[in-house]
């Protein structure tokens, strides 16, 4: 499916030159995220967050021509490289971590942010440190990806309005699509973050609850994309499927 610039600006409210920018991008080479992928924002969560994360750099105040900075993009598109490699199961999750440090060696402009990374992922448990995490370890393996912000020299008010944005969209289109694959999941016995918010319908009305309040943060940024959420979930929990998941 073609992720136009306009379904990306007007539909999704992304700034019209961070649209065009990514989805005229041409795909990275021999880069294992966008496997055999012929556009740079495919179909998917996977690839429609970037376009989207980095206009919420823009609306934190971040100026366009530092996020749309070719090394900038360029390490970020490294660091997916990495992770896809552990999503294959190609190396473990600590050897990804060290490639994500060994990515940013001597390209690292906010060294506080950089240390926090540090410390948080040297928990194995992936808890809560000071403005990084959720209470989910399955939702905080993604955050592998702010090693690339440290590229931004960013003071720390500029830093924390990028992280809760960060957390406002990343955490919400990872926990959308575990809860549509929660039971494929328990079947394979494979990680699924709607576990961490309890047993049962009660973790999928709490899982509910915290998308909840992650679109009606991301209303006070985008309206357009916020909206675009609400409305998504709102269909989905119509469905059958959600249904049964909620009463049983």
């Amino acid at each position: 499916m073609f992720t136009s610039k306009q379904h990306l600006h007007f539909n999704l409210g992304v700034d019209a030159d961070i649209a065009a920018f990514f989805v005229n991008r041409q795909v990275p080479v021999n880069n294992h995220y966008w496997n055999k992928k012929l556009l740079y924002v495919a179909d998917g969560t996977g690839y429609l967050f970037i376009p989207l994360f980095f206009d919420l750099q823009f609306k934190s105040g971040i100026s366009r021509d530092n996020i749309l900075n070719e090394e900038y993009v360029g390490l970020m598109e490294v660091i997916l490289d990495s992770a896809a490699l552990h999503e294959m199961e190609k190396i473990c999750f600590s050897q990804h971590v060290e490639n994500c440090k060994n990515i940013m060696s001597n390209k690292i402009k906010n060294h506080n942010l950089y240390i926090d990374l540090l410390l948080y992922f040297r928990d194995q448990q992936l808890k809560p440190y000071k403005k990084l995490g959720t209470t989910s370890k399955a939702l905080n393996r993604g955050d592998t990806f702010l090693f690339s912000t440290c590229f931004l020299d960013l003071d720390n008010e500029v830093t924390n309005k990028n992280l809760e944005n960060w957390y406002a969209l990343v955490p919400a289109f990872l926990l959308m699509d575990d809860i549509s694959d929660i039971q494929e999941d328990q079947e394979k016995n494979e990680e699924n973050a709607v576990n961490d918010f309890g047993p049962g319908n009660t973790g999928v009305k709490n899982a509910i609850e915290f998308l909840r309040n992650k679109f009606s943060h991301l209303k006070t940024l985008n309206a357009a994309l916020g909206s675009y959420f609400e409305r998504s979930l709102e269909k989905k929990l119509q469905t059958a499927y959600m249904k049964s998941l909620l009463n049983n």
